[in-house]
């Protein structure tokens, strides 16, 4: 079985196990959303997590992940769950660190795998956003490629896939030129790619540019599929192409309003991918929790990195759905996107 590189050198497939396709571990997306006012920095309590739950933005504590966190308290319990291995698609636009990656790793005795390329314009600075206008996709490939065959920056590091490469409502052309560079690397490298959408309908664009490059469609994940799934449209046009659909929003309870009025509860979220399972396309679809706040974590009131493999399970067997899912969606189905 083919090797897969993690922050601290490349592990077997069979070793992944039990694998969460799309999380962050340390994280900030406090360049797009500056604090403001006297309330923007104060330490978090609970007689706040109602008000942050519904505007996460106003602290910017509550979007920044980083080691006053326990980062290793909260995968060492995601381990105890039962979670072996954390795919990190933290761009670098969101303080990605793999120094810090490797660190925690060692630790908690978790598998991390780290991601390389650009996130949404909105967090990109003015100089990443020059270089991507005025750069064709195989330039902006370069430093993707080598962060997957060399290392990142200086720390020997290696990342192993790409993504999340990120795009927005409305799509930026830069973005879309982004992914058409992302496809270049993960051509050259054979590195998975996980592709943001900030919406489900953007597959369409995304689609778009993928059906011109040509990626190995097998090893695309198309992210965040489960914003809404009122209409699985786009979900199965994706997966008619091979690509992989996730639904990586299990567990969150912060999303109440605006874009997310139509968020789907976990009991849905399953009936539909038990659904998707049911029309034959069961072998593409993975899942995760996406952490990327304070919220979401065990110590300010979260579910963790452990509630698929704790919780979720009863709610399958609540709902009479078929419990070999789970493992199919995290063991099998993120080893074949890995691995190739």
């Amino acid at each position: 079985m083919a090797r897969v590189m993690t922050v601290r050198g490349s592990i077997e497939g069979a070793e992944l196990g039990v694998t969460l396709s799309h999380e962050h571990v340390l994280i900030s997306m406090a360049y797009a959303f500056p604090a403001a006012g006297p309330e923007a920095t104060k330490p978090i309590t609970m007689d706040q997590l109602g008000v942050l739950r519904n505007d996460m933005m106003r602290n910017v504590n509550t979007i920044t992940l980083d080691e006053s966190c326990d980062p290793v308290g909260e995968l060492t319990k995601a381990r105890e769950a039962g979670v072996d291995t954390i795919v990190d698609l933290t761009p670098p636009e969101l303080s990605r660190n793999p120094a810090g990656l490797a660190r925690i790793s060692e630790a908690s005795g978790v598998n991390i795998i780290c991601g390389t390329g650009h996130y949404l314009r909105l967090q990109q600075r003015p100089e990443t956003k020059r270089f991507i206008d005025e750069s064709p996709p195989e330039a902006i490939a370069e430093p993707m490629i080598r962060d997957l065959t060399e290392g990142i920056g200086d720390t020997g590091i290696r990342a192993g896939v790409i993504g999340e490469i990120g795009l927005f409502s409305p799509v930026h052309p830069g973005e879309l030129k982004t992914l058409e560079a992302a496809v270049l690397a993960h051509r050259a490298t054979g590195a998975p790619l996980f592709v943001h959408l900030m919406e489900v309908p953007i597959a369409e664009y995304a689609l778009r540019v993928l059906d011109r490059v040509e990626p190995d469609w097998e090893r695309v994940v198309f992210c965040h599929m489960d914003f809404d799934i009122r209409d699985l449209t786009w979900h199965r046009r994706a997966l008619e192409r091979g690509i992989n659909v996730e639904f990586d929003f299990f567990g969150s309870t912060w999303w109440p309003h605006e874009w997310y009025l139509h968020f789907p509860t976990d009991p849905q979220r399953l009936t539909a991918l038990s659904r998707l399972a049911d029309e034959g396309y069961g072998r593409q679809l993975v899942v995760s929790h996406d952490v990327c706040t304070r919220l979401q974590l065990t110590a300010y009131g979260g579910f963790g990195y452990g509630y698929l493999r704790s919780v979720v399970p009863g709610m399958i067997d609540a709902l009479g759905l078929d419990p070999a899912l789970l493992d199919r969606f995290m063991v099998e189905n993120t080893r074949r996107i890995l691995t190739g």
